[in-house]
């Protein structure tokens, strides 16, 4: 799987709770393909930006291939099956974690952005995986392998949020001398934190 592939385990139980993965990754990758539109308030790296507007595409494009899965085999996205207190909390996070990064600024905006991203695309990626394998076991192979390679891009969009996570966390040289090195040594914890969830998905085939 492109860059080890990443994220917490997908998810497992009945019927009607595996059904619910669908409209909640559809969710997911609808509000993630708007996470570039921060980009008019905030300006981070050249690098960040464009990775910003990479996972929106991205979203985007994974969005809608579950869409039009979901019309060609009226699979129901409106319903994500989550208790109201749980929708509640979820949107309380939510909101915290957009004031958050409106009144971070400079270093701390990028990463604090890029920290959520390395946590929704892990979380979408598992979710899709789900999903693919939903699809297989119903004999829809081909739906199965679309959905599975969104999740792959995703996966792979994720190694490379990590990386760029890892480079503006680290302190400029002069500093990261005067700390005895701490710069990649901070960079090597970033990954390994960020990787600390790592599950390896079953290929569809076979």
């Amino acid at each position: 799987r492109p860059g080890g592939g990443a994220r917490p385990p997908a998810t497992r139980g009945t019927g009607d709770e595996r059904a619910q993965a669908r409209p909640r990754a559809w969710q997911l990758l609808s509000d993630n393909s708007g996470v570039d539109g921060i980009l008019a308030i905030k300006s981070p790296s050249d690098a960040t930006a464009g990775l910003l507007r990479e996972i929106a595409r991205t979203c985007g494009e994974a969005a809608s291939r579950l869409e039009s899965i979901a019309k060609a085999h009226s699979i129901p996205l409106d319903a994500t099956g989550l208790p109201a207190p749980e929708v509640r909390v979820r949107s309380s996070i939510k909101g915290a974690t957009t004031r958050e990064l409106l009144f971070s600024s400079g270093d701390a905006f990028e990463r604090r952005v890029l920290l959520t991203q390395v946590e929704a695309l892990g979380y979408a990626e598992a979710l899709l995986d789900e999903v693919a394998a939903q699809l297989k076991a119903a004999d829809l192979a081909k739906d199965a392998e679309q959905v599975a390679s969104e999740g792959d891009a995703l996966g792979s969009l994720r190694v490379k949020v990590i990386h760029r996570l890892a480079l503006a966390a680290e302190p400029p040289a002069k500093d990261a001398a005067a700390a005895g090195g701490g710069g990649p040594a901070r960079r090597l914890d970033l990954l390994l934190r960020a990787a600390s969830w790592r599950r390896d998905r079953p290929p569809l085939q076979g």
